[in-house]
């Protein structure tokens, strides 16, 4: 009777020691004593790299589980190789979080080198980065405010590559506003387009805001040497236009050629300007996990990111060094833009890529 009563005892003993570390395990944080790496599509000491580090920075104390957080940059051909790393070669674990530059565009316009399906990808965050456009303030008979645009006689427009971003949606710009003007691409980076247009190489450029606030505000707008015209649209998740919060001294694009032309922009080339700023400036920077990532990490990110967009410290960080605050587009909204940057219709894809190809004959 004592064996059987022993051999009882253990047996519940034994279950419940079971249970609490089946419990535990159940509880257990998904990155609870891992490593996440952050893989960032471009070389170190570029905007994207010293963001994406300021990023990985702090973002380990709001993931669940406090994981150690590391950064590998993995960079060429506009930023499309870490991109297809990250869906064709890092396994789909949850440990490698993509902070990237460039990939949904690269998408849009269908860039055969981009050999995976951004719509696959897990989605976490996009942040905003602004572009503001500026010109020569002597380019005749002479540009004073930006309504003075449209005066503009032939002027030579600065940029970086034909499929970049920012060189199409200058390009559909100028077009929709009927400017004449001589496109100049090939730049190395927009510090040497900067410097173009202070030599009188070129006289438009445009540049995101940390470089226009800390370079173009106060060496270029202030003299007089050059005059602010807008900034890039914001595009809503249901396709309507905002003005940014962080430049509020001057209009979006869209409100600009509204009150210079007394009506709102349309047809074709506004609809691939739009497609394009969804892409480039609501996600100038996006955050993605592989296709097939497990839902626990992708759940585990989101939080952390949305977290880390309250965060002062990090916020406070970001302003030093990006000199604005970044804004995460997440939650639903965030998705279906991303899915709206992802999955553009056939039809448009096309006609951004023949807008493209055009320049290249």
């Amino acid at each position: 009777m004592k064996h059987h009563s022993l051999r009882l005892g253990l047996l519940v003993v034994g279950v419940y020691v079971v249970s609490v570390a089946q419990s535990y395990a159940a509880e257990k944080p998904f990155y609870d004593g891992k490593t996440l790496t952050v893989l960032i599509n471009y070389a170190a000491g570029g905007p994207t790299d010293v963001e994406g580090r300021l990023l990985a920075r702090h973002l380990g104390r709001h993931v669940a589980g406090q994981p150690n957080v590391i950064v590998q940059n993995i960079s060429g051909a506009g930023g499309i190789i870490g991109t297809n790393f990250l869906g064709q070669v890092a396994k789909a674990d949850g440990l490698t979080m993509g902070y990237f530059t460039g990939a949904l565009f690269h998408q849009q316009v269908r860039n055969p080198a981009l050999r995976t399906d951004l719509s696959k990808y897990a989605f976490i965050s996009g942040i905003q980065g602004v572009t503001v456009s500026y010109i020569r303030s002597d380019v005749a008979p002479g540009i004073k405010k930006p309504g003075d645009l449209l005066k503009a006689q032939r002027f030579k427009a600065g940029g970086l590559s034909n499929d970049s971003f920012k060189d199409v949606a200058f390009r559909l710009s100028f077009d929709l506003l009927g400017l004449q003007y001589d496109y100049v691409t090939g730049y190395n980076s927009s510090a040497d387009a900067r410097l173009a247009v202070q030599r009188n190489e070129v006289q438009y450029h445009d540049e995101t805001l940390p470089a226009y606030r800390s370079q173009v505000e106060p060496n270029m707008v202030k003299p007089g040497q050059v005059t602010a015209l807008y900034h890039a649209d914001l595009i809503d998740a249901d396709g309507g236009v905002a003005d940014s919060p962080d430049v509020p001294e001057l209009s979006s694009f869209t409100k600009f050629y509204t009150q210079v032309l007394g009506k709102p922009p349309s047809g074709i080339k506004y609809e691939a300007l739009k497609a394009a700023n969804i892409a480039g400036t609501n996600m100038t920077r996006a955050i993605l996990l592989p296709p097939g990532a497990p839902k626990e990490a992708v759940a585990a990110l989101k939080q952390a990111t949305a977290s880390l967009s309250k965060d002062e410290e990090y916020l406070a960080d970001a302003v030093k060094v990006m000199r604005f605050r970044p804004r995460f587009e997440m939650g639903a909204s965030g998705e279906r833009l991303y899915q709206r940057a992802t999955g553009i219709s056939p039809d448009l894809a096309k006609f951004i890529r023949q807008f493209i190809e055009q320049e290249r004959k």
